[in-house]
This record gives C-alpha cells, structure tokens and sequence, in this order.
C-alpha cells in the first residue's frame, strides 16, 4: 500500500519573524502557535487548511534572493491589491496568464523575495484590461532579473531558430534537465523550451550540479 499526503506545510527562513508574520497576514493567515529559543524562532500560520511555517536563526543564516517563493491563488486579487495598497505593500500586476485569467500580482514579502497571486478565473464584476506589454511569464521574468543583477550572462542565446540560424539575442536565463543537459537562452526560447520539453527548469547559474559536487568529493 502506497501512504498518501494528508496534508503539507511551505516553510521559509525569514530574517524577522514580526514583519514576515505580518506580510503573511495581509494575506489572510493566522498565527497559529509560535516558539523562541536562544538562537531561533518559529510562527506557524494557517488560512483554513493551508499552512506556512516561518523560521529564523540568530546570527541570521545568509539566504540568497530567490526567483519565487510562494504562489498563492486567491480568489479576488483586486481586493488583494486594496488590502496591500492600504498597508503600503507595492503589488505589480502581471497580466492574464492561462492559469490565472482573473489577473496575477507580483508583490515582494519582507525578504525581498517574489511571491505571485494568482485568481484563476475573472469574477463578473471585474473590468479585464488586454496588456501585449504583460509578462508572458513572470517566473523567467523573475530568474533573468537575478542574472541581470549579477551582471548577466556571458554568451548570447544558444538555442538557434527554427531554420538552424543562431538566435542573435542575448543570452537571459539558464535551462537545464533531468539528463543533464542546459543551455543559456532568450527569453523566447527559454519559454518555448519550457513549455515543449518534460522535464526542462530554470538552473542556477552558479550551481555546477552533480558534476560540481563529484568533482569536489574526488579533489
């Protein structure tokens, strides 16, 4: 017999319990049992049946920025926007995607790291504004900022087009997958890539993977 999840907990380091906890709660969680120790904390915090948990360690560990921490599908993300608006919390819309047709809001939680808010489908009363100029996709909107902000990548896009011609674009994202290929690539193709290869993520320009930690185990 195969055991099935009853349930899951989305943990994060933060590096202050307080103003996490509270950017949590414009979300609409409650704190539910919390804990502090010498060099640690904890707060757990539920929305009906889903959980965050949050942490931190004294000194603070040195968490790197990361291209999204939690996607949440809400169902109003204008009442969303109204609620963060009023508590000063800055949220981006990001157009219509497939799976977010009643709008997707970007918005950073005190860390500095992405959190995207999805309604998956339009209510009635909400007045839909058609932007071409939206991301198509915000999560490799996301991972190519952090390229750009190390100083970006050092090859142009290596994925050629349809007719075998290089691309010419600059290199924004890297691709890898399960058989340990990757690739840096434009934007359009990373998202072409993504959609029509199983298996294919977003990698981490400085991990060299498997390979890195080999050749560090047998140096």
């Amino acid at each position: 017999m195969t055991a099935s999840v009853q349930s899951m907990v989305a943990s994060t380091y933060v590096r202050d319990i307080a103003a996490s906890r509270a950017f949590y709660e414009l979300l609409g969680f409650t704190e539910n049992s919390s804990g502090k120790a010498a060099t640690s904390a904890w707060s757990s915090l539920h929305h009906g049946a889903h959980w965050v948990l949050l942490a931190s360690t004294s000194p603070p560990l040195a968490i790197p920025r990361l291209p999204l921490l939690f996607y949440f599908f809400v169902d109003d993300v204008d009442a969303v926007v109204k609620d963060l608006g009023a508590a000063g919390v800055r949220a981006e819309h990001m157009g219509y995607p497939p799976h977010a047709l009643g709008g997707e809001l970007k918005v950073l939680d005190p860390d500095g790291n992405t959190v995207l808010l999805g309604q998956t489908q339009p209510s009635e009363s909400q007045v839909r504004v058609d932007d071409d100029a939206s991301p198509r996709f915000s999560l490799l909107k996301e991972a190519a900022a952090l390229v750009a902000a190390r100083g970006g990548a050092s090859t142009a896009c290596q994925v050629p087009r349809q007719d075998g011609a290089p691309c010419g674009q600059p290199a924004e994202v890297k691709l890898a997958d399960a058989a340990g290929h990757a690739v840096w690539a434009c934007l359009d193709h990373a998202h072409e890539i993504l959609l029509s290869v199983s298996g294919a993520f977003i990698a981490s320009q400085d991990d060299g993977g498997i390979a890195h930690f080999l050749a560090r185990r047998r140096g």
